[in-house]
């Protein structure tokens, strides 16, 4: 019996690529990160060196990973997006050739663009995975985003801890 593949839609997409962001283990940030560790963001200022040490190692490791995760989903979607670029090139041309040769008038861009979409299932799968790959990768820059930010929080107590110790 063979399954009947469901209609694509964005939200789908959105599903696809949350699951696939999910699936890297990387926890969406949370201020109260580790309870084993009772690391809470929030009170980083009180915190002694090694309890900043472990939140450097801990946002340092995230951050590192998305960004390998990042440049990865990045070069997978410039490579999508150049043969979907170069198919849609190829099939304007021939189908802009076929109302020349058939002496009808050329439709709109947008008509033409609809055709082109209709007409080539292979372009239209193309362009629905790029929107996946621009989702997903919308979201871990975002969290890239937010665990740098949490690094260099972190980052800068160290600062101005040395340079107060620097002072005495």
């Amino acid at each position: 019996m063979q399954q009947r593949e469901t209609k694509w839609t964005p939200m789908k997409a959105l599903g696809s690529a949350n699951k696939k962001v999910e699936s890297l283990g990387i926890p969406i940030f949370d201020p109260k990160l580790l309870q084993n560790e009772n690391l809470n963001f929030g009170d980083l200022a009180t915190y002694n060196d090694e309890q900043i040490t472990s939140l450097l190692v801990i946002y340092g490791g995230y951050k590192a990973s998305l960004e390998t995760k990042v440049a990865d989903v990045e070069a997978s979607y410039g490579a999508l997006d150049a043969a979907f670029n170069e198919g849609y090139s190829t099939a304007l041309f021939r189908t802009t050739k076929e109302y020349e040769e058939a002496e009808k008038k050329k439709p709109t861009r947008d008509e033409l663009r609809g055709e082109i979409m209709s007409k080539y299932d292979a372009l239209r799968d193309l362009k629905r995975e790029i929107i996946e790959q621009e989702i997903e990768l919308k979201r871990l820059q975002g969290l890239l985003n937010t665990y740098t930010s949490a690094y260099n929080a972190v980052s800068r107590v160290v600062t101005l801890r040395t340079k107060g110790a620097d002072k005495l």
